[in-house]
């Protein structure tokens, strides 16, 4: 039968239940499980796991994954969401409590530790880094991964978030209606404040044929098209391996937040230990932060511009 058909059909009795096992789960919550499951059932015949029936999963093959990605250095939420992912799976074929906690099965627990305090910059100004400089290198290679690079420096984006928006309905003149591809399908609105943002969207826009289109090209899929941009983006040293990544463009936009509305530099940017921030203008710069970055708490904006 091929591990391939046995995991479609446990995905299809299974996964679009949450873990608790309440009400269905967002599309975008079952497309991952799916990817991730696929992806790790994949990496294990790469590591000379052949099961050829996923119901066979064990605990040794969780252990060979997760050192597979610790070695890979995989980012430590990465790493725990993927045992998460495989816990839950474990469940789906009978073997409930089969995976334990994470740090089991990593050699180095500092590896899936997730810190919600930045620790270090992940700007580009931070890196010295100049977006000009890889815009003129991207726009020779593809326009619409260098105009999308440009709507997560101006409005703080996720990569997803800008690929899938759709400019012509989400200008709002003074505010950018963020609906599609959120996290958690959770939509929001970002302000449109300056002049930079509002070039970026009139150039977003003017390369559509149609109002109702995405920053995703016509002959794409939002699969294909993700695989494309971080293609792009890895011809000009776009990549972890090269200490930058076009997230750091959302750290960009959320950091300049701060200094817009505190008048001082983020804490994870500041060389002088000694500056005082007023701390009722510091709530405010965090509640803001947090909103244009779609999380629901301000103190999540540490993980942004430190504490």
């Amino acid at each position: 039968m091929g591990w391939k058909n046995t995991l479609n059909e446990v995905l299809r009795n299974h996964y679009k239940m949450s873990a608790q096992g309440g009400k269905a789960v967002s599309y975008a919550t079952q497309a991952s499980r799916r990817e991730v499951l696929e992806k790790g059932f994949s990496d294990l015949r790469k590591l000379s796991y052949k099961l050829e029936n996923v119901k066979g999963f064990k605990e040794r093959h969780i252990m060979a994954l997760a050192k597979f990605w610790e070695e890979k250095k995989l980012s430590a939420s990465t790493i725990q969401n993927r045992i998460s992912i495989f816990r839950i799976f474990s469940e789906w074929i009978g073997k409930a409590g089969m995976i334990k906690a994470s740090e089991v099965y990593v050699k180095n627990i500092e590896n899936i530790k997730r810190h919600y305090v930045a620790q270090t910059d992940k700007t580009w100004s931070g890196k010295n880094i100049s977006l000009e400089d890889k815009l003129n290198q991207i726009q020779a290679l593809d326009r619409y991964v260098a105009l999308q690079l440009e709507l997560q420096r101006a409005f703080g984006l996720r990569m997803k978030e800008a690929a899938l928006l759709k400019p012509h309905m989400a200008d709002k003149q003074n505010y950018l209606a963020v609906n599609w591809g959120t996290k958690g399908g959770r939509p929001r609105c970002v302000q449109i404040q300056t002049d930079y943002q509002q070039d970026v969207l009139a150039r977003a826009k003017s390369i559509l044929t149609s109002q109702h289109s995405s920053m995703v090209p016509n002959n794409y899929t939002a699969k294909q098209w993700k695989d494309h941009y971080y293609y792009i983006c890895r011809q000009v040293g776009i990549d972890r391996k090269h200490g930058i990544t076009s997230h750091g463009l959302r750290h960009e936009r959320l950091n300049e937040i701060y200094a817009e509305i505190t008048g001082n530099s983020s804490p994870i940017k500041q060389t002088d230990s000694n500056i005082s921030i007023d701390n009722d203008l510091d709530k405010i710069a965090s509640q803001e932060i947090a909103e244009t970055a779609g999380h629901s708490r301000a103190s999540i904006s540490s993980a942004y511009v430190g504490k």
